[in-house]
């Protein structure tokens, strides 16, 4: 397990095990954009932390990230 430190929607700090992340996601809520961190076909986070703060969170720690895949 590796955990990394990411801001919850209220922006205290959370620790997140990065190797249960499967996915990254943006949205907007209130006008402010943050990530959803999705565990499974059935568990998702809402982050305060953005998609680019996640992905560099993950790199500081020394995880490889999977390359962005496309469904054509």
């Amino acid at each position: 397990m590796r955990f990394v430190m990411l801001k919850s929607i209220n922006g205290d700090p959370m620790l997140v095990n990065i190797a249960a992340v499967r996915t990254v996601a943006t949205i907007n809520m209130a006008g402010a954009d943050v990530g959803v961190l999705s565990f499974d076909g059935a568990h998702e986070v809402v982050v305060g932390s953005t998609v680019i703060e996640v992905h560099a969170a993950i790199e500081a720690a020394g995880q490889a990230i999977a390359p962005v895949r496309s469904i054509a």
